[in-house]
């Protein structure tokens, strides 16, 4: 038995193969407008920017090394307008916060602007203000055992709390003297002075802060007149100034009820058997 094919079986074929070139044209045609309007298909260059971009995690108030830093080849845009064009001109500069792997290097992270700088007096992205305070960079001589072990690092908050050797009798005529000798004696004295002060650098026991003008002579005096400092660290999110009262030797005994040596009664009797 033969099989017979129809002229209308032919037709039919034909139909489906029309129908499915209409549809993939028509396909063809939406992605190309769709590609057309998102700019994929120009022929144009598109304009390329030298960038310099850390390759690992730089820490904040940290001076940028070789190896911390590459420069990229990236698409001009607005986010990279700011950024340096050459590892040379960061190297040696201050970090203001912490870099991340892979983040352009702008001038609103560097805290320094001199290259070999180890600190700047001025934040990061922040600009000289000829209304502001007369910021200034003073340093203090601390030892670790009165400065947190010496742990202490750049960007740490600190208060500073100086022991002065106080003399009531100073200044005073021989009358005021023998007025006030009953109440006051020689002695020690220790206040919290200054408080929130940034470390901007440190060298060994010699810490750099910063500080306006009137409180860096403050601070000169103090150490002029043999001043002791010592450091706390403060809590980051802490921006109270705390009031205290200061101590002294006898506050010290009053409050935690210190017995105070008295001379030995002795037997003059026993002693002499």
């Amino acid at each position: 038995m033969e099989l017979e094919y129809t002229d209308k079986n032919s037709k039919r074929s034909k139909l489906y193969i029309a129908v499915g070139v209409v549809i993939a044209l028509i396909v063809a045609a939406v992605v190309y407008l769709a590609l057309q309007a998102s700019g994929l298909t120009t022929s144009e260059d598109v304009e390329m920017r030298q960038v310099v971009v850390a390759v690992r995690d730089i820490a904040a108030r940290k001076p940028i090394e070789e190896g911390d830093v590459i420069t990229r080849e990236v698409a001009v845009d607005a986010t990279n307008a700011t950024a340096f064009a050459q590892v040379d001109e960061v190297l040696g500069r201050v970090t203001g916060v912490a870099v991340t792997e892979g983040q352009l290097l702008t001038r609103n992270l560097l805290a320094s602007t001199t290259t070999g700088q180890a600190f700047s007096i001025i934040e990061a992205g922040e600009e000289y203000d000829p209304a502001g305070p007369d910021l200034r960079a003073v340093s203090v001589t601390v030892p670790d055992d009165k400065a947190v072990a010496g742990v202490l690092q750049p960007g740490q908050r600190v208060d500073l709390i100086v022991t002065m050797a106080m003399n009531p009798d100073l200044g005073q005529t021989a009358e005021e003297a023998e007025v006030t000798q009953s109440e006051f004696v020689p002695g020690p004295s220790t206040k919290v002075t200054l408080q929130q002060m940034t470390i901007l650098a440190r060298n060994g026991s010699i810490y750099i802060l910063r500080a306006d003008l009137a409180t860096a002579e403050k601070i000169a005096e103090l150490t002029a007149a043999g001043g002791q400092f010592t450091m706390v660290l403060r809590p980051d999110p802490d921006d109270r100034t705390a009031e205290t009262d200061g101590s002294t030797i006898d506050s010290l005994i009053d409050e935690f009820q210190f017995p105070v040596p008295r001379p030995p009664v002795i037997d003059e009797q026993a002693a002499t058997r």
